[in-house]
C-alpha cells in the first residue's frame, strides 16, 4: 500500500512568512499526481488552513476539487472544528462532534483523531476522545486489524521548547492508551513540528513531514526563538506492507532541479560518463 501523509498546508490568502500557501500545495498535488497517482490513500494530518476562516475552507474546498486523489482531510490547531464542518459537512465525525473517525481497508484499521482545543495552539485528547479511541483500538484487536494512527499535535515532548509548549497537553494520558495496544497499533503519523521527525513512543515508530509553506527549524537551545529556514518543503510516501511501513521524505521543491543518471548493474553510476 502506498500512503501519502501531507500536513500543516496553511492555506491562506495572503503570504505567510514570505511564502505563498496556495502556490505551495498547487506544487505538492501536482508532484503526487505527477509521481504517486496510483496512490491508494492521501492524509492531510490538519492546519489545513492558518486562520480558520470561511474564505481558506472555501479556497480549500476549490483546490481539492482540481485534484483526481480525495484526500482524507484533519484538523490542526490553526483550524476551527466548526467553520471547518460547515465547509465538509460530509465529514466523518465521532458521536460526539470531534473530527476523527475510522477506514478499514484490507491493509488494517486506519484511525484518525481530532486533538484540537478551541482558544489555544496546544493539543487536548480529552476523555470522551479517549473513550472513543480506547473503543476502535479494542475492537482491532478483537478483528486482528493492525492499527495506523493519525494525529496533529506530536504525542510527545520532541526536545524544543517552542515546540513542546504547544504539543500535547494530554500526552500522558493518550500515551496510557497506546502503550496498551502497541502491539496493534503499527505506525503513529502526525504534522504540527513543521520538521521531518522519526522515532518512537511507547514502542510505537512515528514520523511527520515539514510544512509544505513554511518549514521550521529545531532549535535545542531551551530558547524562545522559532527558526524558519529555506528549506524545501515536504510530504511523505508511505510504503506499508504486511511486516514493514517506510516512509520516505519527498523534497517536491526541488523535483525540477535533480539530475538522474542510469545506474549499472551493481546499482552505482558510471562515473567516467558523467
Amino acid at each position: 500500500m502506498k500512503l501519502i501523509h501531507i500536513s500543516d498546508i496553511h492555506i491562506n490568502e495572503a503570504a505567510i512568512l514570505d511564502q505563498d500557501p496556495v502556490e505551495n500545495f498547487k506544487l505538492c498535488m501536482r508532484h503526487v499526481e505527477k509521481h504517486h497517482r496510483e496512490a491508494d490513500m492521501v492524509v492531510i494530518t490538519g492546519d489545513l488552513t492558518h486562520h480558520g476562516n470561511q474564505s481558506s475552507y472555501q479556497m480549500l474546498r476549490d483546490l481539492i476539487s482540481e485534484w483526481s486523489i480525495n484526500p482524507l482531510l484533519m484538523i490542526g490547531n490553526h483550524d476551527d472544528r466548526s467553520v471547518f464542518l460547515d465547509h465538509f459537512p460530509d465529514q466523518a465525525t465521532d458521536r460526539n462532534g470531534f473530527v476523527q473517525y475510522v477506514t478499514d481497508r484490507e491493509e488494517g484499521r486506519f484511525i484518525f483523531l481530532d486533538t484540537v482545543e478551541t482558544g489555544t495552539h496546544a493539543g487536548r485528547f480529552c476523555e470522551l476522545r479517549q473513550s472513543w479511541l480506547e473503543e476502535k483500538l479494542q475492537e482491532a484487536e478483537r478483528l486482528s486489524f493492525p492499527v495506523y494512527l493519525f494525529m496533529h499535535h506530536q504525542p510527545i515532548g520532541v526536545g524544543v521548547k517552542n515546540s513542546d509548549i504547544i504539543g500535547l497537553l494530554d500526552g500522558e494520558a493518550f500515551r496510557q492508551i497506546i502503550s496498551r495496544y502497541n502491539r496493534t497499533i503499527q505506525h503513529l503519523f502526525f504534522g504540527h513540528c513543521h520538521y521531518v521527525l522519526s522515532g518512537s513512543v511507547c514502542g510505537i515508530p512515528m514520523s511527520a513531514p515539514r510544512s509544505t509553506n513554511h518549514p521550521c527549524v529545531p532549535d535545542f537551545s531551551n530558547s524562545d526563538s522559532l527558526g524558519v529556514a529555506p528549506s524545501p518543503a515536504t510530504y511523505n510516501v508511505c510504503l506499508i506492507g504486511d511486516q514493514s511501513v517506510v516512509v520516505h521524505s519527498i523534497d517536491f521543491q526541488l523535483d525540477g532541479d535533480i539530475l538522474w543518471y542510469q545506474s549499472t548493474a551493481d546499482g552505482w553510476i558510471n562515473e567516467k560518463a558523467v
